[in-house]
């Protein structure tokens, strides 16, 4: 019987009922280290009591021996004898209440476990697990309606728990519950640790919330979960599916007053908010919208869509009109776009409806550029049917005679539909499209199109249908290669045509894909099929935009304030090469400027497009036409996933995706780009960007249609723990090569706060590297820099381990990995570099002062230290001696002054010989000062011919002991030690014999069998 109704049962007898007061503690867990016990607020611990009994024993006191507060909630702590958990057995604990005593009876022993659940908050389920045996942690699963989760390891720190004990805190997990789970339905909602299972029972979101706008983007308010505990929460400012801005919720009297909730206030501070952004309570996609904010001009278009959806368009002219003068008198030019809270816009819907459009006329503008423009007529004229649609070509005074006799021969082949007509002077592309407009028939719609597109089979047949199936569309326009917001296979940056293919065969694939036409801010005037009502309501393209560029974007965004709309024709492609009439240099300034007066006259345009960029809601499309055609081709794919930072790693995977292999094998290239990422693929010759699950859609996708998919690992940083357990979880094989150390080193070269090597001391000394934070970005496990680094070592051994092979590039790295980690079986397997032909440079003696030359980007970790301060000790010193770095240094004001150190600048690789020629080095000096995995700097010095110095560690020590071809100085920081040995070298080196590389560079299926082959022994090997 609940409470509730013992008060009702009670009441009608006429008894009096009394609720006690809560006590002091809020609950109470016996754990692997001791019993934690929490209190209310306010709670006094003085009144709190522990005593503990075995089985069959009596009871004794537990003294509390810490009593420490955590993130807003005091807890009291007892230490436990862990002898008590090496064998089964019952443990009696008793915490004792003012009135009252509480009695757990709880089993311990091998597979017993303790779950605390904290309460979900915002879709979110935080607890922590302890084992109560000798066991190791245990994973935990969510368990939802009965059905079982994937499993979970602990990892998350818990500081209410980190007295003592092995697992030192690291007990907590964390579960965002799906998007099904929070429909507003209850669902039984548990976490199972082996044979334990805690249950929070049935739970549905019950949000209760109250919003406020006290200034432009400065929104207070309130809410919180009244199924949920009493936590802070996080509201977060959402805006085209990525957050934006968040804040925790926090204490308010007047609402602890009235709904008795701590944490419920909540303030985004100025700016932070900006129009078209959501407030939600739970996971992004998948949590509560609980406000949308929209701006004066949001709101003003609404109101006269409203008008022109009413009624015939001509019939709310006039008032639609006077929305717009009221809008730009408010707003424009000048911005101010004040908030308001609405409800999210409804999407508009358009069924096919089977009305015939009205007939149409293409305007296609000629300036020079004769093999496009033949292109475009070829695909044009087929289209062309008299009545229904027809094209007029218009020359702009093209100065190119070639351009004049094709045109001329064209109109005196009289095709039916088309009439050629030519400019006596040039007009410009706006004058041109303007008086095109002027000879279209009544009632006639327009397309302008580019006389550099293709055009696919039907596509004019087509974008009439789009612009037609819904009232109030301006214009429609295709998905192509180069459409900036409309790109295919990404946008806005312009990609040559997927896998080489005509527009013909995307076409087909992306009609097959049958998705209905996307709302868009505005049409891309490529080639742009125009309404007739829309465009006698606008009228033609305005004169002050000039000889071009966002003119077509004005006369959209006109028309968007009376009223109408713009539409993605989501089942048309068309081929666009972009920019002939203009070089790219005046391309790029009329741009500029034509941009700056677009900004001025509309300003929310820039963020109505930065908002469509982000949203992209043509993703889903894109990437399943993507791959429906990589389908066709391809029958596996090796996605090689790295930093895309560049450097050796990026070399690596570059020359990978060199080698020879079959036709129908693709390679990728995946890098973090943000909360996104970059996906590059060879054989498509296309770059995307996705959101993590649009990249796990597509390898569904891929499986789906037979395609194998294999993994690559080159690097770990910039990428979220979410994002590496999905790709690493043992679906997909995957090997990992170790480009340096970034697996048991946050600051990936082994270099300390000396940046020198920090000769690896024991894991627990690291934490001293990263207690001011590292150089590079583990994403949401930057957090981990500074502590003991066990939770962020765990995800990477859990990773290294799963592989099918780990790569070396040579012995020292792959011992050194071996020692730290204990992995075995490390295959060593050198680069597959290109193909070299032997050095013919001729080598002589040389006397006078030596010369140095060093190459590459001399960092911290290169040497940048020790370089500089070889050359100060040479100069004071006054030693013959003078250093080139061909490339860059970490820092150029630290060598100004230094008259024999020269600093060439950044290089391009293949310019390398000639600049080596340039300097005239006695030598290359690889001035590391970590142990490199492998040095490709040192190959292209040998390839050019010429010898190398190098400190005696790590791969380059190596090579050069195996192959010859330098001299190896000892690792030392003396710089007296190094500059004799540096001032000695070029004597040394004078019969030196440069290793000669491989003549043949081996394919793809070589490369991996000599992986195969080196992986079976200890730390195995091919060379």
């Amino acid at each position: 019987m609940t409470i509730l109704k013992r008060a009702r049962r009670l009441a009608e007898t006429g008894r009096q009922w009394f609720v006690p007061p809560p006590g002091p503690v809020a609950w109470s867990r016996l754990y692997h280290c001791g019993i934690l016990v929490a209190l209310n607020a306010d709670a006094d611990p003085d009144t709190v009591g522990l005593t503990l009994a075995q089985s069959g024993e009596r009871e004794h006191d537990l003294p509390i021996e810490r009593r420490f507060t955590e993130n807003g909630t005091t807890y009291l702590h007892a230490a436990l004898d862990p002898a008590l958990l090496a064998a089964p057995t019952t443990l009696r604990l008793t915490v004792i209440e003012p009135g009252r005593a509480d009695q757990q009876r709880i089993a311990v022993g091998p597979g017993r476990h303790t779950l605390h659940l904290d309460g979900i908050v915002g879709g979110v389920l935080d607890g922590w697990v302890s084992s109560l045996s000798a066991d190791p942690l245990p994973a935990v699963h969510l368990v939802i309606d009965g059905v079982d989760g994937e499993p979970v390891r602990p990892g998350i720190y818990r500081p209410e728990l980190r007295f003592g004990g092995r697992e030192g805190g690291w007990n907590g997990f964390r579960f965002t519950l799906p998007a099904w789970a929070l429909d507003g339905q209850p669902h039984t909602i548990a976490v199972r640790a082996g044979d334990t299972v805690a249950s929070l029972g049935a739970y549905a979101p019950r949000l209760r919330a109250s919003l406020h706008v006290e200034a432009p983007s400065r929104v207070t308010g309130w809410v919180f979960d009244a199924a949920g505990p009493d936590r802070p929460c996080l509201v977060r400012a959402v805006r085209n599916g990525e957050e934006v801005a968040q804040v925790e919720t926090h204490r308010r009297s007047d609402i602890l007053e009235l709904f008795g909730r701590h944490f419920a206030a909540f303030a985004f501070p100025p700016g932070a908010l900006k129009p078209g952004t959501d407030l939600a309570v739970g996971p992004i996609g998948a949590g509560e919208v609980i406000g949308h904010l929209r701006s004066t001009i949001d709101l003003a278009r609404a109101e006269a869509r409203a008008l022109l959806l009413r009624s015939e368009p001509a019939t709310s002219l006039k008032e639609r009109r006077a929305v717009r003068d009221r809008l730009v008198a408010a707003v424009r030019p000048g911005g101010g776009a004040r908030l308001a809270f609405a409800e999210p816009a409804v999407p508009e819907v358009w069924p096919e409806t089977g009305r015939t459009p009205p007939p149409a006329c293409a305007i296609v503008p000629v300036y020079n550029g004769l093999a496009d423009l033949q292109a475009c007529l070829a695909s044009l004229l087929p289209q062309l049917a008299p009545g229904r649609r027809r094209a007029l070509v218009i020359d702009d005074a093209s100065p190119d005679p070639a351009v004049t006799r094709a045109l001329d021969d064209l109109a005196a082949a009289q095709h039916p539909g088309l009439t050629v007509l030519r400019n006596r002077e040039n007009l410009g592309f706006i004058g041109t499209v303007n008086g095109g407009l002027a000879l279209l028939e009544p009632g006639e719609d327009c397309i302008l199109v580019n006389a550099d597109t293709v055009l696919a089979p039907r596509a004019l047949e087509k974008l009439a249908r789009a612009c037609h199936r819904g009232p109030g569309i301006a214009s429609a326009t295709p998905l192509s290669n180069n459409a900036t917001i409309l790109g295919f296979p990404d946008m806005p940056e312009a990609q040559g045509p997927l896998l080489g293919l005509g527009p013909a065969a995307i076409d087909a694939a992306l009609e097959a894909a049958s998705v209905p036409p996307v709302t868009i801010p505005t049409g891309v005037g490529f080639c742009l099929y125009l309404n007739r009502r829309a465009l006698d309501e606008v009228g033609g393209v305005s004169p002050e935009w000039g000889r071009g560029y966002c003119e077509e974007v004005d006369w959209c965004l006109t028309a968007r304030d009376l009223g109408w709309i713009h539409v993605a024709a989501t089942d048309t492609y068309v081929e666009h090469e972009g920019s002939v009439s203009f070089g790219k240099s005046e391309r790029l300034a009329i741009l500029e400027r034509n941009h700056a007066r677009l900004v001025a006259l509309y300003p929310e345009y820039q963020d109505e497009i930065d908002g469509f960029l982000a949203a992209d809601p043509l993703q889903p499309l894109r990437l399943a036409v993507l791959g429906s055609l990589l389908a066709a081709r391809i029958r596996r794919l090796t996605l090689h996933v790295g930093h895309g930072l560049g450097g050796g790693a990026m070399r690596y995977i570059d020359d990978i995706r060199r080698l020879a292999r079959a036709p129908d094998h693709e390679i990728g290239h995946l890098a973090p780009m943000g909360q996104r990422l970059a996906l590059t693929l060879d054989i498509a010759r296309a770059r995307v960007t996705l959101r993590p699950d649009a990249l796990f859609g597509l390898f569904d996708a891929l499986e789906a249609a037979g395609i194998a998919i294999d993994l690559h690992l080159n690097a770990r940083f910039g990428y979220g723990s979410a994002v590496l357990d999905r790709l690493f979880s043992g679906r997909w094989p995957y090997k990992v090569t170790l480009h340096d150390f970034q697996w048991y080193c946050p600051k990936v070269h082994l270099v300390d706060g000396r940046d020198v090597y920090c000769e690896e001391p024991p894991p627990d000394a690291c934490r001293h590297c990263t207690v001011r934070g590292v150089g590079y970005d583990y994403a949401d496990q930057n957090a981990l820099m500074g502590g003991r680094l066990d939770g962020w070592l765990a995800t990477n051994e859990r990773i290294l381990r799963g592989a099918r092979h780990l790569v070396a590039p040579s012995r020292d790295t792959a011992e050194r990995y071996a020692r730290r980690l204990g992995l075995s079986g490390i295959a060593v397997v050198p680069h597959p570099e290109a193909a070299s032909p032997p050095p013919v440079r001729p080598r002589q003696g040389r006397t006078g002062a030596v010369r140095v030359a060093l190459v590459g980007g001399i960092g911290t970790h290169k040497g940048f230290e020790l370089v500089v301060a070889l050359a100060e000790r040479a100069a004071r010193e006054r030693r013959p001696i003078a250093f080139t770095v061909i490339g860059g240094v970490a820092d150029r004001r630290r060598i100004e002054g230094l008259p024999n150190l020269t600093v060439t600048g950044a290089y391009d690789p293949k310019d390398l010989p000639r600049l080596l020629a340039e300097a005239d080095p006695d030598y290359v000096f690889l001035s590391s000062v970590w142990p490199e995995t492998y040095s490709y700097v040192l190959s292209e010095v040998w390839a050019a011919g010429y010898p190398v110095v190098a400190l005696d560690i790590g791969a380059p020590a190596e090579r050069i002991r195996a192959q010859g071809g330098g001299l190896l100085l000892p690792f030392s920081r003396d710089t007296a030690l190094l500059l004799d040995a540096l001032m000695a070298a070029r004597g040394q080196l004078a019969e030196t014999t440069i290793p000669t590389l491989p003549a043949a560079v081996p394919s793809l299926a070589e490369y991996q069998a000599a992986i195969e082959g080196a992986a079976g022994s200890e730390i195995g090997q091919a060379v």
